[in-house]
């Protein structure tokens, strides 16, 4: 399932869902808060005024009573550095800090009439700028203007991005007509940028789509973004996980350049189609097998798993199967059929290369999610 097919299906989890609290003096964030507490100074004093479980209206609510204490809550709720607990403690004191959490909020609420204004934000946050913090990196600027931003009439609002949302971003991409590979590269499980792509590139246009998905949801784009962050795979085993979905979408599309460059599929949503059915059918590993049978015997059809264009991604399956194969093609039949409260079409094709004389082809398509769709 796509993952905004995914979302669309939860709308009411989305409207209800709070992230738990964070115990921000507990388990693996004990040994590095003591060491920020243990320096004195203003960010240990504003630590020792917070709650020992943060939620994020907590964290809110500290903006709303105190810039600094909102900057100290943040840090906490978002998990300090192991590493450089006592500098991030001492070099961000409440005189050096508040400044600049003053200069980036008025950064925001100018960005309701330029919106790249959000991509000065956060250029302003990079090392050595105007309004750096010491030990803080990327994916804390987002937490940092996420916060700040509350209160803001913003049409494109700042939110939260980091390694577990980059793939809900890159799945969400081709559901707005956009090529997630113009930004990232998938390898091995993991997210990584394209080459000249830079954080304030993915930025901006991450956050606009997740503002547009909630406004056409009818859900407030906190909540979306806060659900597609998801939760750790030891905790609500049984139910489903919008960081995993994501993940698994990811894959779904990872075979999609080699569709283009292999299988002569041009057209990127075709492509990305032709991949999220070899994913679907355990065939991603088998398609340069070019001897491999796909789809042939009508016990076991390539099952089609998206409920849009169903019909047109059964010729671009076709098409990137002969290409592959280095065969010319015909389509010379198709017929449906039913069985067993399932819906299959069957294609019959006349194939050929240079070394081999006409023959038929069939494949068999199970369509049942797309026809009952």
């Amino acid at each position: 399932m796509a993952l905004f097919d995914f979302i669309k299906s939860h709308i009411d989890d989305i409207k209800s869902f709070t992230q738990p609290a964070i115990q921000w003096r507990a388990g693996r964030f004990a040994t590095p808060v003591l060491k920020a507490a243990g320096v004195g100074g203003t960010f240990a004093n504003v630590m020792a005024t917070l709650p020992h479980a943060l939620t994020r209206n907590d964290v809110v609510s500290c903006y709303q009573e105190d810039l600094y204490k909102g900057f100290v809550a943040t840090i906490l709720w978002g998990g300090i550095s192991r590493y450089q607990a006592e500098e991030i403690s001492l070099r961000n004191d409440r005189q050096s800090t508040l400044p600049k959490l003053e200069r980036l909020r008025q950064l925001l609420r100018n960005s309701k009439e330029d919106v790249s204004i959000i991509d000065d934000a956060v250029a302003s946050m990079r090392r050595g700028k105007e309004n750096s913090f010491y030990g803080i990196g990327p994916s804390f600027f987002t937490k940092l203007l996420y916060f700040l931003s509350f209160g803001l009439d913003l049409e494109t609002r700042p939110l939260i991005y980091d390694e577990n949302l980059k793939p809900v971003h890159f799945a969400l991409m081709p559901e707005c007509d956009q090529n997630p590979f113009y930004f990232y590269v998938p390898v091995g499980g993991k997210m990584h940028f394209a080459e000249f792509t830079s954080f304030e590139d993915v930025y901006v246009p991450y956050c606009k789509i997740l503002c547009e998905t909630a406004n056409e949801l009818g859900v407030d784009v906190t909540n979306l973004e806060s659900w597609l962050f998801g939760w750790p795979v030891t905790i609500k085993k049984n139910q489903p996980n919008p960081r995993e979905i994501a993940r698994i979408e990811v894959e779904r599309m990872s075979a999609t350049g080699f569709v283009r460059a292999q299988c002569g599929i041009e057209d990127l949503y075709d492509a990305i189609g032709v991949s999220r059915i070899l994913y679907d059918n355990g065939m991603s590993d088998r398609l340069p097998d070019k001897s491999t049978a796909i789809g042939q015997d009508q016990n076991h059809p390539i099952v089609i798993t998206e409920k849009d264009n169903y019909v047109h991604l059964e010729y671009a399956f076709a098409e990137a199967l002969f290409n592959l194969k280095r065969m010319s093609f015909k389509l010379t039949k198709q017929s449906f059929y039913s069985s067993d409260d399932r819906c299959y079409d069957k294609l019959v094709f006349k194939v050929w290369s240079e070394d081999s004389a006409q023959k038929d082809y069939v494949l068999y398509f199970d369509i049942t999610i797309g026809y009952k769709g």
